[in-house]
């Protein structure tokens, strides 16, 4: 009789904490939140870089996340005369925070952290912190972002980035 009495209130309790969720997100693939995007920055010190990159997260309440953050990045160099280009891989992770939502529109802050992996030519350590408008009906959604990247640059004859970055995708 305990028992029944002890999974009974377990029950009833786990009905009052679903109840609580305010965006009617039902399950746990309603709160994957992914991202598919193409950024380009402005130049700085003959870098203008250019990545696709993705995001693969978790929102652990309503309107705020973690995420996975992967992008290859490349970087077109124009220094004493001679155009080339550097690459790198970068992994890291960000949070974001969703300050409003409606049906066809929301606004998302959003801070990232990664650096290079592998065997790039360009080794660096990213910070982005950026505004992203996801816009669109139904679970796809197309994102315009603006954000501020400063990377800190550990090769050689490529100096540290700082600049503005625009980032249009798709995302869920």
């Amino acid at each position: 009789m305990k028992k029944l009495l002890f999974l009974l209130a377990l029950l009833m309790a786990m009905a009052t904490a679903g109840a609580q969720n305010a965006s009617n997100e039902k399950c746990f693939f309603d709160k994957i939140v992914i991202n598919l995007g193409v950024s380009a920055g402005t130049g700085c010190n003959n870098m203008h870089p250019l990545t696709l990159n993705a995001d693969i997260g978790y929102r652990f309440i309503p309107r705020m996340y973690a995420f996975v953050h992967g992008e290859s990045i490349y970087g077109h160099c124009d220094a004493d005369g001679l155009k080339t280009y550097a690459t790198s891989q970068n992994l890291g992770g960000g949070l974001g925070y969703t300050f409003y939502k409606d049906d066809v529109a929301a606004i998302d802050l959003r801070g990232t952290v990664s650096t290079s992996v592998g065997h790039a030519d360009w080794k660096n350590v990213a910070y982005d912190l950026g505004v992203m408008f996801r816009v669109g009906r139904g679970p796809l959604k197309f994102d315009f972002g603006v954000s501020f990247r400063h990377m800190s640059s550990r090769t050689a004859g490529i100096g540290s980035y700082n600049g503005a970055f625009f980032t249009l995708g798709v995302g869920i």
